[in-house]
């Protein structure tokens, strides 16, 4: 038992890690998008990351050998054409913390769902906070009472995709090695982004340039201990930790663009942490319950 405590423990530093490379990277959109289109930075983001999985690609070329594999992946690939591109198109023109804190949504639906999915126990108080993190999500977006524009249409699909990729990346986890999973998953947005980054495709300077080969770095170090998160511990224990984006991106919007949260995105994403922070404490003192 102490062993699977220390897995956990990996799982929750891991998932931390993630959102620290993650929230760097996506501030990086806001700057790249003053030259490029969002599909085009999406595409040649994954683009620059492939090169990092091409050899684990070319070591286990052709389709996995497991019908579930292939149809996890099947489904990943259209989920993650809809996922890259509405969340690129929501960083350019979302503030950032706004962006940041509305995706909060995506491991409450994890939590939701993990126990109807993927078998995981989710207790009557584990549902009780996902609907206060739903309310937080909703003083977030405050429907009815502010327009919603393109931007935040297309942040609501991210969100929704951005969790449906996450319980399937849960479920490979358990059948695919973790290098084999990021090396697939950066594949398919160059692939089904191809089109829409050559529709509004135009030459980047190469200062421009430089800022897609660091987003794309910290993008793929974020994806990977992502997956080593998912593989060390249940998803409804280290998705709530996926709260720690919005101080780092907080930060990261201050210091590049001067972006200050407004009080409802501030409002909405405490009532979403707290939610998240009682799934946390849950979990934690169900682990301590078992004994050694």
């Amino acid at each position: 038992m102490a062993e699977a405590r220390n897995t956990v423990q990996a799982g929750i530093l891991w998932m931390i890690l993630s959102t620290a490379f993650l929230a760097g990277g996506n501030s990086l959109v806001r700057q790249i998008a003053t030259e490029l289109h969002p599909f085009q930075i999406s595409f040649l983001a994954n683009l620059i990351m492939l090169v990092f999985v091409w050899p684990q690609l070319r070591s286990e070329a052709g389709l996995p050998d497991r019908r579930e594999k292939r149809r996890l992946y099947a489904i990943m690939t259209a989920v993650g054409c809809v996922s890259n591109l509405t969340w690129f198109y929501a960083l350019a023109h979302v503030p950032l913390a706004k962006a940041t804190a509305m995706t909060f949504a995506a491991p409450i639906i994890v939590t939701a769902l993990a126990g109807v999915l993927l078998g995981e126990s989710v207790s009557r108080s584990r549902w009780a906070a996902v609907l206060v993190g739903f309310v937080g999500v909703m003083v977030i977006s405050r429907p009815g009472f502010v327009a919603l524009d393109a931007g935040t249409i297309a942040l609501m699909i991210s969100t929704l995709s951005m969790a449906s990729s996450y319980l399937i990346s849960k479920r490979l986890t358990q059948i695919e090695s973790t290098s084999r999973i990021v090396a697939v998953t950066t594949l398919i947005p160059v692939v089904t982004g191809l089109i829409p980054a050559v529709l509004y495709w135009r030459t980047p300077s190469f200062d421009i340039m430089l800022f897609l080969v660091v987003m794309a770095v910290a993008m793929f170090v974020g994806r990977l201990t992502l997956f080593l998160a998912l593989r060390n511990a249940p998803a409804s224990t280290v998705m709530p930790f996926d709260f720690a984006r919005l101080p780092f991106i907080a930060l990261f919007a201050w210091l590049a663009y001067q972006e200050i949260p407004d009080r409802w995105a501030l409002v909405g994403a405490a009532i979403v942490m707290g939610a998240t922070v009682f799934i946390f404490q849950d979990e934690h003192r169900k682990r301590r319950q078992v004994p050694l």
